[in-house]
């Protein structure tokens, strides 16, 4: 979507520049004229015409006559690229001598806080508040230069989201830097999912699902994690020991999901509605409401009633306490298949 966006603006930009070229020649052609002379003359859609004038005007290249306001007449060209130019630049030289000046104090800053005790250094683990996350990540992931894991529980992600994160993730990518994500097996019925999936893999990233996971997690270079902390904001952690404690999780979670596979693969394979039916066989043994089970696994209420409703034919539970009698015998071993 924001790609199409970009390439509709272009084209735009692409009119308006061929009608300010049109109604410069036409200046040039006629001389002093009103807007309405001007513009009739150019055989352009009129709020391309119009926005191609206003343009004219600011840059300069129009200007109203002293005698008469409604006519307007051409500067000459390399007097109007002066005007509009040199304040740009300025502007431009100002900012980045801005830039430099904070980049260095930065760089000094940051000199003194290498040179700390490790005792003095509270960012090896801080707390990042919500409205930080997404640039703090952005940040990080420019500086990501080899690897970057990323486990997304809950099941399908909001278009939005995705789409903040294709660009990021793509730049990596293109970088070079090895990428590899987990998310629930419900993920694969989410067409928006599927297709940034599919996106991701052809860019050179290795998606898999799993029925449960863990809280969100990543993971840059195996220096820089992030998970979720209290409330909505995130725990940013540099400590080596504690990176390679979750680098360690998130491997054995790799080792155990499955390759990331179309709705109508997963479908025909079976064996994801399986491991999610028997992800709920668990939980049921241990959790009493469907909300906080259907939670867990990233579905919704009405997908974990449907499965529950499943197992009951399959067990031939008459009712839920029936049920749970059933699957705590089978969890003693009586029939393991169900459970594993």
């Amino acid at each position: 979507m924001a790609k199409k966006r970009g390439k509709d603006d272009s084209i735009r930009q692409e009119s308006v520049t061929l009608a300010m070229q049109r109604l410069y020649v036409e200046a040039l052609r006629q001389g002093a004229r009103t807007r309405e002379e001007l513009t009739g003359a150019v055989d352009l859609p009129p709020s391309v015409t119009a926005q191609a004038f206003e343009r004219l005007l600011a840059l300069g290249v129009l200007e109203p006559r002293n005698d008469r306001s409604d006519v307007y007449d051409q500067r000459l060209l390399n007097v109007a690229e002066a005007r509009a130019v040199a304040p740009l630049r300025k502007a431009l030289h100002d900012v980045e001598r801005r830039m430099d000046t904070v980049t260095e104090e930065f760089g000094a800053l940051r000199e003194a806080h290498e040179a700390a005790g490790e005792e003095h250094r509270p960012d090896r683990m801080f707390e990042v508040d919500a409205r930080d996350i997404n640039p703090m990540l952005e940040e990080t992931a420019k500086e990501c230069r080899t690897e970057v894991l990323t486990a997304q529980p809950g099941g399908p992600r909001p278009v939005d989201v995705l789409s903040q994160a294709q660009d990021r993730d793509i730049a990596m990518l293109e970088r070079g830097v090895a990428m590899r994500t987990i998310y629930q097996h419900s993920a694969r019925f989410s067409p928006a999912t599927e297709a940034y999936a599919a996106r991701l893999g052809e860019a050179g990233a290795e998606v898999r699902t799993l029925d449960i996971l863990f809280p969100r997690l990543i993971v840059f270079d195996r220096r820089v994690a992030f998970i979720p902390a209290s409330g909505a904001g995130a725990l940013c952690i540099r400590h080596a020991g504690v990176v390679s404690f979750l680098v360690s999780v998130f491997e054995m979670a790799w080792q155990a999901a499955s390759p990331f596979a179309s709705a109508y693969e997963s479908r025909r394979e079976g064996f994801v509605v399986s491991d999610v039916q028997q992800a709920i066989s668990r939980l049921l043994l241990v959790e009493e409401k469907d909300a906080a089970i259907a939670r867990r696994l990233g579905i919704s209420e009405r997908s974990c009633r449907q499965h529950v409703s499943k197992l009951m034919a399959q067990l031939g539970a008459r009712n839920r306490t029936h049920l749970g009698f059933l699957l705590a015998r089978e969890s003693n071993g009586e029939n393991p298949d169900l459970l594993t």
